[in-house]
């Protein structure tokens, strides 16, 4: 009855318009009072919070937040379309494919999904309109490609849930990579379905040498995911330590090689990262203290006792978990579900002995899923700044996207090869 409570609470708090962070305070208050806690363990809260975001691993959010930022005004995106297009503009589906495999690549940079949709989608949908692309497709698919970015390495995502669960972050990140990458290929391939059955015009085949020049201006930028992940599986770096190199990188690539980044656009960058952090980290914070709080009140207990003495099968449970993660997409932020679902679901994939890392891999793609359903789908409302475009138009569009994303979330929860094989690797 608590634990209904508490959600019940939160949905509703959240669904008014409270921040994420204030209202799992209240949550996480209520709950206490209601259990009868005793009041003088709240002395222990700012512990808690502070020691919630002091890991090593947390670190990293930061530096891959500056990037991202740096990235926005630094050319990279540009570029990458760019050699995408000469390479498969000439295909059913060409330039949508460019534009997922830009998202790609953009998603081994940044990890943030509305970072790719909003770097692709301002380069993407005028090319992929003037080639008779509908707009409201065109959104959808870079949307799509955007919701990459909290799946592929190195993923905000992926390092909350480390933290959170004390996993490996390099694990994690080479976890993602196969069912990234498998979603990507998802993409393209429905993408190309579709534009073939609408007709889309392609663009004109590119001779070697355009593509050799396509290459050339993307060559620096397709570095930068090489610098990421490569440094850190080969052991050259952390996780922290990689993303402060790429941020470094990027900053070279915006001011010297693209020249479109400004020394007088560093201030406006460093604050909007400053922002970007505090509140964060100020969720994590809060995120502690609920934590504690159902820890003490013994509801992860009580909820594995439940599920063990009504579900014998792990495979229904996992189906239930991908359920309950879409649902919530549809109404909350995925950092949001994140926190609070984590403290219930990992304690009950421990007690069917289920791998967290896979666990964490399947949580990520589902809860990537959110960004794509209304009302509150992230990247659903990127592109329609982007381009004016109504949001349920976009959102119409993209369910052909959304029910691949779920079904290789089911895949992934039953094929243990798909996240485990790579991770074995640097475990």
């Amino acid at each position: 009855m608590v634990m209904f409570a508490i959600f019940a609470g939160v949905l509703l708090l959240l669904l008014l318009g409270v921040t994420t962070a204030v209202t799992m305070g209240f949550a996480s208050i209520a709950t206490f009072l209601m259990a009868g806690g005793d009041m003088s363990r709240l002395f222990l809260v700012p512990q808690r919070m502070f020691s919630q975001v002091s890991g090593i691993t947390l670190m990293s959010i930061p530096f891959f937040l500056l990037m991202g930022n740096l990235m926005s005004v630094g050319g990279i995106s540009q570029s990458l379309f760019g050699f995408g297009r000469v390479c498969l503009g000439h295909r059913a589906g060409g330039l949508s494919n460019a534009a997922i495999v830009a998202c790609i690549v953009m998603a081994a940079m940044s990890g943030s999904a509305a970072a790719c949709a909003a770097g692709i989608g301002m380069i993407a949908i005028a090319e992929m309109t003037k080639s008779g692309y509908d707009r409201a497709f065109s959104c959808a698919t870079i949307a799509a490609g955007g919701a990459l970015g909290p799946i592929i390495p190195p993923s905000i995502t992926l390092i909350l849930f480390a933290g959170l669960t004390q996993t490996s972050v390099n694990a994690l990140f080479a976890a993602g990579t196969v069912p990234g990458l498998l979603l990507g290929l998802a993409f393209m391939l429905w993408s190309s379905y579709v534009c073939k059955k609408e007709g889309y015009t392609v663009t004109p085949k590119a001779s070697w040498a355009e593509r050799w020049e396509g290459f050339k201006d993307a060559f620096w930028s397709l570095l930068t995911p090489v610098i990421v992940i490569g440094g850190m599986f080969a052991g050259l770096f952390t996780a922290t330590e990689a993303a402060a190199v790429a941020s470094f990188y990027v900053f070279i690539l915006g001011l010297f090689v693209f020249k479109t980044l400004k020394l007088k656009d560093l201030p406006s960058i460093f604050w909007n990262t400053v922002e970007q952090t505090a509140k964060v980290m100020f969720v994590i914070a809060t995120a502690g203290f609920f934590q504690y709080v159902l820890l003490y009140t013994r509801i992860p207990q009580q909820t594995i006792a439940f599920v063990s003495s009504t579900f014998s099968s792990v495979a229904v449970v996992l189906l239930i978990i991908i359920a309950i993660l879409v649902i919530m997409g549809c109404f909350m932020e995925g950092t949001a579900i994140l926190l609070i679902t984590v403290p219930i679901f990992v304690p009950i994939a421990k007690s069917f002995n289920y791998d967290l890392i896979q666990l964490g891999i399947v949580m990520c793609i589902a809860l990537a899923v959110g960004v794509l359903t209304p009302p509150v789908g992230l990247n659903l409302y990127v592109m329609a700044s982007i381009t004016g475009e109504k949001v349920m138009m976009i959102a119409k569009h993209a369910l052909g996207y959304v029910v691949i994303m779920i079904l290789v979330a089911i895949a992934v929860a039953f094929i243990p090869g798909l996240s485990l094989g790579l991770a074995a690797l640097v475990e």
